[in-house]
Order: structure tokens, then sequence, then C-alpha cells
């Protein structure tokens, strides 16, 4: 069994370097964007959790643990956008509320 180390997951400074790259001229990402770009994450780590999970029912796979992280990984990238969409909405709603 080969076990891969953790240090082939992406470093922190991948993230900033994204996040840098989806700046408009103004200084300010494009909410848009990054938004689609979660929703992609979210279903790219879904696809490959269901795809791990229909492996192991048929017996394809025996690394449980490669398996289990793959599934954590699809469950918080799927809190983050509910808890991103309700700050978005929160915030929409206080923008609402104040301008009337």
């Amino acid at each position: 069994m080969n076990i891969s180390p953790i240090s082939s997951a992406g470093a922190i400074s991948d993230i900033t370097k994204t996040s840098n790259t989806n700046k408009t001229a103004g200084g300010s990402g494009d909410f848009s964007q990054i938004f689609r770009d979660l929703i992609n994450n979210v279903n790219e780590t879904d696809r490959v959790s269901k795809e791990d999970i229909f492996k192991i029912a048929s017996g394809n796979a025996d690394d449980l643990h490669n398996i289990m992280i793959n599934s954590e990984k699809a469950e918080l990238a799927t809190l983050t956008l509910v808890q991103v969409r309700n700050k978005v909405l929160d915030a929409y709603n206080e923008i609402m509320r104040v301008t009337l």
C-alpha cells in the first residue's frame, strides 16, 4: 500500500496566488468568478467522492483512508458553500433593509 505524503497537497501560498489572480483593475475581486470557482470546487470534490464510494462498493479500491479523506473534503466544501451563501444573503438583506 502506497501512502502519499501530506506535502503533495496544495500549500496555503497556492490559495493566495489563486485569489490574487481573480482581482480586477479596481483592486477588488470579481465575486461572481470567486463564487463560480467555489461551486466548481464543490462539484469536483463531490464527483471524486462519489467515484471513490463506487470503487469501494464494487471492490475495486482498498484504500479506505483516502476515500474517507475525499468524503470529508466534499462535505467541508459543501458546508463552506452553504456558509458563503448564507453570508451573501445576510448582506443582501441588510443592504435592502438599509435602503428602505
